[in-house]
C-alpha cells in the first residue's frame, strides 16, 4: 500500500517543496523593510528586486545591513530556484561565520534540499537546524517540510506527528490534512481517512484528488453500489494512470453485484488503460466470462488464477475443469480438478473435484505409477457416504488392470510364451517407449538399445518411422551428424507430414547440415521446415535465424536482414541474436547510420545474451567512422558494465586509439597500459604497445618508453618484436594448413622461445587444438590450462568450455571444477552460465570433498542466474551433507524449498524426506493427505513407490491393515524394476502384516 503513491500524490508532495520560506527580524532601512515585507508575502522576485537597490545604496561601513540583504538575496534565490541558490547560501555562512541568520541559512538549505529532491541532505539540515529559534511561520513551514521528508522515507509515524503540529488555520493545514488522511488509508484507518479527506471536498488544492480516496475506502468497506454509482464519473476525469485502478475497483464491484457482463467491460477498460491483470483480476474476469457461457475465452483467464494452493486455485480450477471438458480436453480438465481437489478448502467442490480427477485419469490410462489407484482410493477412504461412491468403486478396480508402466508391461509381453501380430506390434510400441523414457532421463545408452530393438520388429509402420526419429535424436545428441541426418532422412521417407515429428525432423536436419557446414542442404532444410511448421514460436524464430545465418555466409546480406527482420517479429528469445546479427549485416551492406540505430536499441533495451557484444560493436562502428568521442564514450560504458567480457582487452586497445585521434594523449596512455596490464601476451597488447611507442616518440621521451617496455616485461627491441611476429606466423601459417604435427613443433617452439610474446595465447590456442587432433589428451589439457591462466581473452569461452569437459571426463574433478566456475564468469549468454554453473555443481559433487561441497553450495547460491538445474542439485548436495551429519531440521528446511518441483530426481527425494520428517513427528493424517499430494504431482517412481511403502505405514499406526496391505501390494506387483530394494521393501512390510 506505501508504494503505491500515485501520480496526484507525487504532484502534492512536489509542491510542499516550493512552500513559501518566510524571513527573519526585521530591518529599519526603506528598501530592506520593503524587501523584508514582500518576502513575507512570497512576492520573491520583488523583494529581490528590493534589496539589490538596497544593496547599491548601503555605505561601506554598515555590515549589518548588508549582512542583511546579503541573507535575503540568498533566501530569495532559493524560493526562485535559481542554480545559484546553494552558492549564495553557503557564500553566506562562509562570510558571515556565526551571523544571526546562521539559523535561518540551515533552514533555507533544508528547505533547497527538499525542493530539490535531495532528502538526505534536507534532513541533515533540518537536523541543525534550531526548531525554537524560528518564528511561528517558519516553524510551520519547517513541520511541513520535515513532514514531507520522513513521509518520502516510509517514516509514517514521524510524518504524521510533524503533520499533527499544524494548526487549522494555518496556511498549511489542507496540505497537512491531505498528508495525515493518506498515512490513515495507507495504514487501513479507514474511519479517520474518511473524514479528512471528507473535509478536503472544499479544499482547491485537494478537491479533484480526494474522491478517488473516498471511492476506495467505499470500496473496502463492501459499498460496492456506491463505488458504481460514482466510479465512472471518476473515469472519466482520471488520469492514465488513475484510470487502470478506477476500472479494476469498479469492475470488481460490479463482480460483487452480480453483472458479469459489467465486469467484462470495466476488466477490459482496465487492461485497455495498460493494466495488467493478477490472478485475482485473473479469476474475476475468467469466472465473468464461465457465467457469461463464453468458456473458451474463460480458460484462458481462469488457467492464469490457479497456482497458490489456496481458496481461488481451488474456485478457479474447479471452473476451469468445466470449461476443458466442453471443449472436451479431457487431459487438461484432470489437471484442473486436480488442483481444486484440495478437501482444506471448499468441501463440496473438494469432493466433486476429487471424483472427476480420479475418473478422468482412470479414462485417461491411470496416469504414473499407478495413480488412478491412488486418486479413486483416496475417494473412497474420504467419501463412504457419496452417491458416487459405488462407480468409483468399480473404476477403482478396473484402474488396477491399467497400467503405464512400460518397463512392467515388457517384463509382461515378453513371458508371453508365444508372440503373434498384435503381441508383436505392442512389443514394438512398448520397447519405443521404454526408449523414449531412457532418452528423457538422458541415458541415451539405454534409449539406443531399446529403439533398435523397437526398429527390429518392424510390424507397425509408425513405429518403425519414429525409432528412426528419435535414433537421429540420439545420434544428434551425441555429435554424429552424418548418422543422425540418415535417419531423419529415413523418417521423413516413411511419416506422413501431418506427424508433429516431421516438421521437426526437417529442423533438425538442417541443423545436421549446418552442422556440417552444408549450407545448400541445411537451407533447403530450413525452408522446408517453416513450410511445415506454421506454429510462430521459437522454433520457426531460430529456423530463421539459421537461413539468416546461411545467406550471410553465402553473402546474401540483403536476403539475410529478411530473414532476421521475420525472425524479430516473431518476439521471442531468439529476437535477440536477430537483432544483434541484423545490425551487423547492416553494417556490411554500408548502412552505417541504421546499423548505429539498430545496436543503440539493443544495448538501450538491455535484453538478452548480445547486448554485451551490441555495445561493444556500437562503440568500435563508432571509432571506423572517426566519431572518436562517440566512441570512446560507448566503449567505456562496456568496459564498465562488462568487466569480465572476453572483448575488455580489444575495447580498451580501441579506447587508447580513439584517445590518440582526439588528441588525449594522458587518456590514451591509461589504456593502452591497461592493455598491457591485463592482456600482455595478446595480439591487442602488441597493438597497445606500438601505441604507446608512438606517443612516447612524439614526445620525444624515447628513454622513457624503453624505460617502460622494460617495466611491464615487454619486448621493445623492435628486432625482437619483428622474430616474434615471423615466428608466429610460421607457425600459424602451418596450422592454417592443416599440417598438425609441424603446425604442433612449431608452436611449441615458438611458446618456449617466446614466453612473454604478443602471440602467446594464439599460439597456445592452435597448439591444444593440435593436442585434440592428435589424441594427446595430457598435454592438450596442459596447453589450455597455461592458456585459461592468460585472464580473459578472446579465446577464454572456448579454451574453458573443452579443458572442462575433458578433465571432467578424465575424473580430475577439481580441476574441471576450477574450469566450470571460470567459464561462468566469463560466459555472456543466459544458457552457457547456466551449463557452466551446472557443470561446477557435478564435478564438486564427483570429487566427494565435503568442505569443498559445502563452499560451491554456498556459492552457487550466491549467484541467482546460475540456472535451476545447478542451484537445485547443490542444494540438494548440501541437504545431503547436513543429513548425514544427524543436522536433520537444517536439512529438512532444505528440502522443503527443493520439494516444489519434483520432477527432477533432486526434487522426489527432497520431497519424500518432507514427507519422512513428518511421519517422524507422528501426525498421521497429515502425513497421509501429504502423500497422496505428492503423488498427484508425479514425481520419479522410485521416490514415489518409497512415498507410498511410508503411506502403507501410516494405515499401520491407524490400524488399517487392509488398506496397509492394498498400498504395499500395489508397490509389489506395481513397481519395476524389481532389483533395486523397493519390491523387497514392500514385500518385507507386507511380510509383518501377517
Amino acid at each position: 500500500m506505501r508504494k503505491k503513491l500515485s501520480l496526484l500524490l507525487t504532484l502534492a508532495l512536489c509542491a510542499v517543496c516550493t512552500l513559501r520560506v518566510q524571513a527573519g527580524e526585521p530591518e529599519s532601512e526603506t528598501f530592506i523593510e520593503r524587501g523584508r515585507s514582500l518576502f513575507d508575502y512570497g512576492r520573491w522576485s520583488d523583494a529581490r528586486h528590493e534589496f539589490l537597490r538596497a544593496r547599491d545604496v548601503l555605505a561601506p561601513s554598515d555590515r549589518v545591513a548588508a549582512q542583511t540583504v546579503d541573507f535575503y538575496l540568498a533566501a530569495c534565490a532559493v524560493e526562485l530556484g535559481s542554480r545559484d541558490a546553494e552558492g549564495a547560501l553557503r557564500d553566506f555562512e562562509a562570510r558571515y561565520p556565526g551571523s544571526v541568520y546562521a539559523n535561518d541559512v540551515r533552514f533555507s538549505l533544508g528547505s533547497l534540499y527538499c525542493a530539490e529532491g535531495d532528502m538526505r541532505r534536507a534532513r541533515e539540515a533540518f537536523a541543525k537546524t534550531d526548531y525554537k529559534a524560528l518564528s511561528r511561520s517558519r516553524k510551520e513551514q519547517y513541520d511541513i517540510r520535515m513532514g514531507y521528508v520522513e513521509f518520502t522515507d516510509g517514516n509514517y509515524d514521524k510524518a504524521f506527528g510533524y503533520f499533527d503540529r499544524i494548526g487549522p488555520q494555518s496556511e498549511y493545514a489542507d496540505h497537512a490534512l491531505y498528508y495525515k488522511s493518506y498515512i490513515d488509508y495507507a495504514e487501513g484507518r479507514y474511519g479517520r481517512a474518511k473524514q479528512g479527506f471528507t473535509a478536503l471536498q472544499r479544499s482547491d488544492a485537494y478537491r479533484a484528488v480526494v474522491p478517488y480516496y473516498l471511492l476506495q475506502i467505499e470500496f473496502r468497506d463492501g459499498n460496492y453500489r456506491y463505488v458504481v454509482e460514482n466510479g465512472d464519473e471518476l473515469v472519466r476525469r482520471a488520469v492514465p494512470e488513475r484510470r487502470q485502478e478506477l476500472e479494476r475497483v469498479i469492475a470488481e464491484s460490479w463482480f460483487h453485484l452480480g453483472d458479469y457482463n459489467k465486469t467484462i467491460g470495466h476488466l477490459d477498460a482496465f487492461t485497455a488503460a495498460g493494466g495488467e491483470l493478477d490472478r485475482d483480476g485473473s479469476y474475476l474476469m475468467g469466472f465473468s466470462l464461465y457465467r457469461t457461457a463464453r468458456y473458451p475465452e474463460a480458460a484462458e483467464f481462469l488457467r492464469k488464477a490457479c497456482g497458490a494452493e489456496d481458496a481461488l486455485t481451488q474456485n478457479a480450477s474447479y471452473h476451469l475443469a468445466d470449461c476443458y471438458l466442453r471443449a472436451g480436453d479431457k487431459q487438461a480438465a484432470m489437471q484442473a480438478f486436480a488442483m481444486a481437489a484440495d478437501d482444506k478448502l471448499d468441501p463440496v467442490i473438494a469432493e466433486d473435484a476429487l471424483f472427476n480427477y480420479g475418473k478422468l485419469q482412470y479414462e485417461l490410462g491411470g496416469g504414473a505409477f499407478n495413480g488412478a489407484i491412488n486418486v479413486l482410493t483416496r475417494y473412497v477412504g474420504q467419501y463412504p457416504d457419496s452417491p458416487r461412491v459405488g462407480e468409483a468403486r468399480s473404476l477403482l478396480i478396473a484402474a488396477y488392470y491399467n497400467s503405464n508402466d512400460y518397463d512392467a508391461a515388457y517384463r509382461a509381453i515378453k513371458s508371453f510364451p508365444t508372440q503373434d501380430a498384435d503381441i508383436r506390434a505392442a512389443l514394438q510400441k512398448i520397447t519405443y517407449f521404454r526408449g523414449l523414457e531412457a532418452y528423457s532421463a538422458g541415458d541415451m545408452r539405454a534409449a539406443q538399445r531399446y529403439l533398435a530393438e523397437s526398429a527390429a520388429i518392424n510390424v507397425s509402420p509408425k513405429y518403425s518411422a519414429l525409432n528412426s526419429f528419435w535414433q537421429g535424436e540420439i545420434a544428434f545428441a551425441q555429435g554424429d551428424y552424418t548418422v543422425a541426418a540418415a535417419k531423419y532422412n529415413a523418417y521423413l521417407k516413411r511419416a506422413p507430414c501431418s506427424e508433429d515429428e516431421y516438421a521437426m525432423a526437417l529442423y533438425n536436419l538442417g541443423y545436421c547440415d549446418f552442422s556440417r557446414k552444408d549450407m545448400a542442404g541445411a537451407r533447403s532444410a530450413f525452408e522446408k521446415f517453416l513450410e511445415a511448421y506454421p506454429a510462430r514460436d521459437r522454433y520457426r524464430a531460430d529456423a530463421y535465424n539459421r537461413l539468416g545465418d546461411i545467406r550471410y555466409s553465402d553473402r546474401e546480406f540483403e536476403a539475410a536482414v529478411g530473414d532476421y527482420d521475420r525472425a524479430v517479429a516473431l518476439n521471442t528469445p531468439e529476437r535477440y541474436y536477430a537483432q544483434y546479427k541484423r545490425a551487423v549485416t547492416l553494417g556490411i551492406l554500408g548502412r552505417t547510420e541504421p546499423k548505429l540505430q539498430a545496436l543503440r536499441q539493443i544495448v538501450a533495451a538491455g535484453q538478452g545474451d548480445y547486448v554485451d557484444a551490441a555495445s561493444y560493436e556500437l562503440g568500435r562502428s563508432y571509432i571506423a567512422q572517426e566519431r572518436y568521442a562517440e566512441g570512446a564514450g560507448q566503449l567505456e560504458r562496456f568496459i564498465a558494465d562488462y568487466p569480465s567480457s572476453p572483448r575488455r582487452a580489444q575495447a580498451l586497445a580501441d579506447l587508447g586509439l580513439a584517445y590518440l585521434n582526439l588528441g588525449d594523449k594522458e587518456k590514451s596512455l591509461k589504456y593502452y597500459d591497461m592493455v598491457v596490464e591485463t592482456a600482455p601476451q595478446s595480439s591487442e597488447a602488441k597493438g597497445a604497445m606500438q601505441g604507446i611507442r608512438e606517443i612516447y616518440v612524439s614526445d620525444g621521451k624515447v628513454d622513457d618508453y624503453f624505460d617502460y617496455a622494460a617495466r611491464v616485461g615487454m619486448e621493445s627491441d623492435l628486432t625482437a618484436v619483428s622474430r616474434d611476429s615471423l615466428s608466429f606466423a610460421a607457425a600459424q601459417k602451418l596450422y592454417l594448413a592443416g599440417q598438425t604435427d609441424a603446425a604442433a613443433k612449431s608452436l611449441r617452439s615458438y611458446v618456449r622461445s617466446y614466453p612473454k610474446g604478443y602471440y602467446l595465447n594464439d599460439a597456445l590456442y592452435f597448439l591444444s587444438d593440435c593436442y585434440l587432433r592428435t589424441g594427446e589428451r595430457g598435454d592438450a589439457i596442459e596447453t589450455l590450462t597455461e592458456l585459461a591462466g592468460q585472464g580473459t581473452n578472446q579465446y577464454s569461452v572456448t579454451v574453458l568450455e573443452k579443458l572442462s569437459e575433458l578433465t571432467y571426463e578424465d575424473k580430475r574433478y577439481d580441476e574441471a571444477a576450477a574450469a566450470f566456475r571460470k567459464l561462468y564468469d566469463v560466459t555472456t549468454t543466459v544458457a552457457g552460465r547456466e551449463d557452466a554453473m551446472t557443470g561446477y555443481v557435478r564435478a564438486t559433487l564427483a570429487g566427494g570433498d565435503a568442505s569443498k561441497i559445502e563452499a560451491m553450495a554456498a556459492d552457487v547460491a550466491a549467484h541467482p542466474d546460475a540456472g535451476a538445474g545447478a542451484l537445485r542439485e547443490s542444494k540438494f548436495a548440501w541437504a545431503e551433507l547436513l543429513r548425514q551429519q544427524d543436522r536433520r531440521a537444517d536439512a529438512v528446511k532444505l528440502y522443503r524449498e527443493l520439494a516444489a518441483d519434483v520432477r527432477s530426481k533432486e526434487g522426489s527425494a527432497a520431497a519424500y524426506y518432507v514427507l519422512e520428517d513428518t511421519f517422524e513427528k507422528g501426525d498421521m493424517d497429515k502425513t497421509e493427505k501429504a502423500i497422496f499430494a505428492y503423488s498427484e504431482r508425479e514425481p520419479q517412481a522410485y521416490w514415489l513407490a518409497k512415498a507410498f511403502i511410508l503411506l502403507g505405514d501410516v494405515y499401520v499406526r491407524k490400524g488399517d491393515n487392509f488398506q496397509a496391505r492394498a498400498t504395499y501390494q500395489s508397490v509389489a506387483d506395481g513397481y519395476s524394476p524389481a532389483d533395486d530394494g523397493i519390491v523387497d521393501e514392500a514385500k518385507e512390510r507386507i511380510a509383518k502384516l501377517n
